[in-house]
């Protein structure tokens, strides 16, 4: 069986787990629960000008470690970003060869590269409200491609029955997988030589900024200018409009689905009440982590 045959026979996350172990010293794992804004900063990372991998739709090579894309995978999802859209239609190895910084996307805990070379991470957080609504919303759209016995769910499963299905990567439901997996994330930061915590919310209200920030902690230097450029090409706007665009020609199953849905801070507050959904969110396990990044998840807030 070939090296391409065993990466298109794998499950989306089935395939990532097998990325984590073939990555090096290079590697900069962006790591956050699902509906953190991972999309946005592979977007920014992609106009700052460096290569981005998403496991879940392409891997590292065995024999020479650069990510080539799994037909197979998704092809509908990947092309609406252009992070992924882009690196699809590269030729040859990656841009800036292989010793280049190289960002590669997880929803893993920080175990799982523990046998590997990788020793930055960025840590991509957001509101937990507006982290668990926005992945509740994406698997309403995409869940059912992604993991296989979610399909007959699509269009029927409730945000409260979401709620209390446990996850795929973690065996827990949503809310208290959302602490463990940031209070994972705290724990390691100091086994990696270069760590940053980068907020959701920072990259929409100053991204520049953020960008910067971010950067810095990671060592990288890039001009002023191309900070720039990247925050404004990274904008809600330019992006849902890539979206649109590349999803226009699609059926009826996809075509209204959204990654970029609404992109907005605080969106929580439409939702939540005083009832059931706020008393859910006051999980102590969850507002004692949230406070960490400075997020005040209590029933009143």
């Amino acid at each position: 069986m070939t090296e391409d045959s065993v990466r298109e026979k794998l499950r989306p996350d089935e395939l990532a787990r097998r990325s984590a172990r073939l990555l090096g010293e290079r590697d900069i794992v962006v790591a956050g629960d699902p509906g953190s804004g991972q999309a946005l900063v592979a977007n920014i990372v992609h106009e700052l000008g460096f290569e981005y991998l998403d496991p879940y739709v392409e891997s590292p090579d065995e024999r020479d470690g650069a990510a080539q894309a799994v037909e197979t995978q998704l092809e509908y999802y990947r092309k609406r970003l252009a992070a992924t859209s882009e690196r699809d239609h590269a030729s040859g190895a990656d841009a800036g060869g292989p010793d280049a910084k190289r960002f590669i996307k997880t929803h893993f805990y920080p175990e799982v590269f523990a046998d590997s070379a990788v020793n930055s991470a960025i840590l991509v957080v957001r509101d937990p409200r507006d982290t668990i609504y926005s992945s509740y919303k994406w698997f309403s759209s995409f869940g059912g491609s992604w993991i296989p016995d979610a399909a007959d769910m699509i269009g029927k499963l409730t945000y409260p029955d979401f709620l209390d299905r446990v996850r795929l990567g973690d065996g827990e439901p949503s809310i208290p997988g959302w602490a463990r997996f940031y209070r994972s994330w705290l724990e390691a930061a100091p086994e990696f030589s270069k760590f940053a915590v980068v907020r959701f919310e920072d990259l929409k209200s100053h991204p520049v900024g953020a960008i910067t920030a971010m950067l810095a902690a990671l060592g990288l230097a890039v001009p002023p200018e191309v900070v720039a450029r990247a925050a404004e090409r990274s904008s809600f706007k330019a992006m849902r409009a890539r979206e649109d665009a590349a999803s226009a020609d699609e059926g009826e199953t996809t075509k209204n689905a959204r990654i970029m849905r609404r992109g907005q801070v605080g969106e929580w507050r439409e939702w939540i009440g005083e009832g059931d959904l706020a008393e859910r969110f006051a999980h102590p396990a969850l507002t004692a982590t949230a406070a960490r990044f400075g997020y005040e998840a209590t029933p009143t807030a």
